[in-house]
């Protein structure tokens, strides 16, 4: 046997397999008909069967009352250990520096860190509002 004998024995084997195939399809063309039962109908009532669902989705609105309740809790959470944060900070500058400097002292020292950061925070600012004005312009903003 030759290759090209070997070559149209597969073509052969192959053109019925289709008409095997296509006989069978033919044959089973009707979908979940309801007096004559096939597979595709056991199928589509296993689909639409929620008898072994693990978990119901809940009413949308009963879900995003808990999913911002949570969002909300854990803010709070978060600004909660902040606030532990930001004493504890702050009594490390106190107790350091409560001997060295007299009340009035540590007041304007306050001050001038608040007055620093604000100082600060306006030069950042600055500096962003160049940049963001230098991309909408495409780039016809000088720096200087």
């Amino acid at each position: 046997m030759d290759s090209t004998s070997k070559s149209s024995k597969r073509i052969e084997d192959f053109g019925n397999d289709m008409d095997a195939w296509l006989s069978w399809h033919r044959s089973h063309r009707i979908v979940a008909q309801m007096d004559e039962p096939q597979a595709t109908k056991e199928s589509r009532e296993k689909l639409h069967d929620t008898s072994k669902a693990t978990a119901v989705f809940p009413d949308w609105r009963n879900f995003m009352k808990e999913l911002t309740d949570t969002v909300e809790k854990e803010a709070n959470d978060y600004r909660e250990q902040f606030k532990i944060q930001a004493k504890s900070r702050f009594y490390d500058v106190i107790c350091d520096y409560f001997t060295e400097l007299t009340p009035e002292d540590f007041h304007n020292a306050l001050v001038d860190a608040a007055s620093k950061y604000l100082e600060d925070s306006r030069l950042e600012y600055k500096k962003c509002r160049r940049l963001h004005d230098y991309f909408l312009t495409g780039g016809t903003v000088n720096f200087k």
